[in-house]
């Protein structure tokens, strides 16, 4: 699976079409450690906003498919949905935010290489919006989120994915 493609389809909002197309890539495995984005070496103490991040966010693109964010310690993001076989699956990547911004700032390293800038916020229902639509690896950050952000709601603050989940590495 090449990270070009998961950055187009994060982009466009169609997260499960990633997750479906993992029965080509299950293969693909790997419990090596990967690298970070390098600003997340030199982290600072996580903020209140960063420890509201943490654990699993629910979302639904437009076209009704549903997919979860799992927001994990040391800067760590997985795509988790089932894929065609029913098997769990997660896709792993890497976060870094900016709270210091308005909106927030978010960047998913998709690779070593890929990165994709957006902005989001927590909403006072608890709620997170995202802004995926119009977001592509190297092209710039959304000034704002539009009525296309995606809205995601927080089911569980467990940051460990299930068990028998098949995770395709950074």
């Amino acid at each position: 699976m090449n990270s070009k493609m998961i950055g187009k389809a994060i982009a466009g909002g169609i997260c499960f079409g990633i997750l479906a197309s993992f029965n080509a890539s299950q293969g693909r495995a790997s419990a090596a450690p990967a690298p970070t984005i390098p600003e997340a070496a030199t982290a600072p103490a996580p903020s209140n906003i960063d420890k509201q991040l943490l654990g699993q966010w629910q979302g639904t693109v437009p076209s009704g498919q549903s997919f979860t964010f799992v927001f994990a310690p040391e800067g760590k993001l997985f795509l988790m949905a089932k894929g065609p076989d029913g098997a769990a699956r997660a896709k792993e990547m890497r976060y870094k935010v900016n709270l210091g911004q308005k909106p927030m700032h978010l960047d998913v390293g998709l690779s070593s290489t890929e990165t994709v800038q957006t902005v989001f916020e927590l909403t006072p229902e608890g709620q997170m919006r995202l802004q995926l639509q119009g977001t592509n690896p190297g092209q710039p950050r959304p000034d704002s989120l539009n009525e296309q952000a995606t809205v995601f709601k927080k089911v569980s603050d467990t940051t460990a994915l299930p068990a028998e989940t098949q995770v395709i590495g950074y």
